[in-house]
């Protein structure tokens, strides 16, 4: 009696690579996410990844490989694997998903068997050319014998509705053999491919995303920190020019020295908010003894004005404040009066250059237009404030200001104002 053929080979089990992939995403996912959640660095997760997949990969492959050992009689299949396999039994056969390889899978009455080769460039570990060779001998010789084969009286039955050859597990398995091996199986690693870089792509992307907090929180701390040292900077330098001195009605106003400091946000974002003056105060350090020292005016409500001097090296200042006058804007009508409360209050300043040809009395007299209707409104208007300011170092020394106040007096004396509520400050 001849021996039934026999054909041995390896094949991965498709069912332990389904697990396998598994496996590989579980361990990706729990290696990326608990790293971003703990704020871990990029390459400290994306080399413990690369460790745990690639360790995980080859076990898995090697695990998914198994031997198996085929005998083909005239009525069944005799597997290593699988067992006893009759032909009776096989409800349909097919390619399974994503097989690139030669490849089979039967659907029996109650299990499902499966036979794949691999056999491709990218894979790690893959069926030897003969390996193949044997396997589609094997898959041509069932053909054979599944054709040859008389079905049973029960699977007449089943198969009696059955109008066309196709449907028959033979036809199904010879069209298997006729046909071409598809690309499912590239989708599927192109997939896995797509899904690890992926995974890298977020973690580099996590850790490049802006953190609007902890800027905002770092531009905050260094202009704190730079206009401390500011600070330090305008006390060294008052010791080396002189002060500056105040006289005023407004017995709570102070004077402070300082460089101008941009601190407006004109986009109104709160990330901006320091982004001018730690520009400003970077220069400021950077040339501490060109930086120019400007008088501020704090009045006892807190509004402050800055007295910006021009291009004349001796001068003083004026201003004139009363947060209970409202400038009504140009492009308001006179009748209109819906939204007053929102117009901005009465405050102007302005500079009196010093100069050797000219007396005090003139200078400040001719300082603006009308100046004699702004002094009278400090005896008019009681929350109108007047402002007298200069520096040493602009040639208001104590003896120039004191002048100064001799002279402004003798103006608001001429406006009937009284001129002993004014005081004198200085710093």
């Amino acid at each position: 009696m001849k021996n039934p053929p026999t054909w041995q080979f390896n094949i991965a089990d498709r069912k332990r690579g389904i697990w396998a992939f598994v496996a590989m995403m579980t361990a990706f996912f729990g290696t990326v996410v608990p790293g971003l959640l703990l704020n871990l660095s990029v390459g400290i997760i994306i080399t413990v990844m690369l460790v745990v997949m690639i360790t995980l990969m080859f076990l898995t492959i090697t695990w998914m490989w198994r031997k198996e050992t085929l005998t083909l009689y005239h009525d069944r299949i005799e597997s290593a694997l699988y067992g006893t396999i009759y032909f009776t039994d096989i409800r349909k056969i097919s390619r399974p998903w994503g097989a690139m390889s030669p490849a089979i899978k039967l659907r029996l009455d109650k299990r499902r068997v499966s036979w794949n080769m691999v056999r491709s460039s990218r894979a790690l570990i893959q069926n030897t050319p003969e390996e193949v060779i044997v396997f589609e001998d094997f898959l041509r010789q069932l053909e054979t014998a599944m054709t040859k084969q008389t079905p049973k009286p029960d699977l007449l039955k089943a198969q009696h509705t059955s109008t066309t050859e196709d449907i028959t597990p033979a036809a199904q398995l010879s069209r298997i053999n006729r046909s071409g091996n598809h690309l499912s199986g590239l989708v599927i690693g192109l997939i896995l491919i797509v899904v690890i870089l992926f995974g890298v792509g977020t973690c580099v992307t996590h850790s490049r995303k802006p953190d609007f907090k902890r800027m905002k929180a770092a531009a905050e701390e260094r202009f704190y920190k730079g206009k401390q040292q500011v600070d330090e900077l305008v006390a060294q330098r008052l010791k080396r020019e002189g002060g500056a001195f105040l006289y005023t009605n407004d017995h709570a106003a102070t004077i402070k020295l300082f460089p101008y400091i941009n601190t407006g946000n004109p986009l109104n974002i709160d990330l901006f908010q320091y982004t001018e003056a730690n520009k400003d105060i970077a220069a400021i350090l950077a040339n501490p003894d060109s930086a120019q020292l400007d008088i501020y005016v704090i009045s006892g409500d807190s509004a402050v004005r800055r007295m910006k001097s021009d291009t004349s090296s001796r001068q003083f200042f004026f201003r004139a404040y009363d947060p209970k006058q409202r400038i009504r804007p140009a492009n308001v009508r006179p009748n209109d009066t819906t939204g007053q409360d929102n117009y901005p209050v009465f405050d102007v300043s302005w500079n009196v250059p010093l100069q050797d040809t000219t007396t005090l009395l003139y200078a400040i007299d001719r300082s603006i237009p009308g100046m004699h209707i702004m002094l009278a409104q400090v005896r008019l208007r009681p929350a109108f404030y007047l402002y007298m300011t200069g520096k040493v170092k602009q040639g208001m020394n104590e003896a120039t200001f004191r002048e100064a106040v001799i002279t402004l007096n003798k103006l608001l004396h001429r406006s009937q104002v009284d001129t002993s509520t004014f005081i004198i400050t200085r710093i």
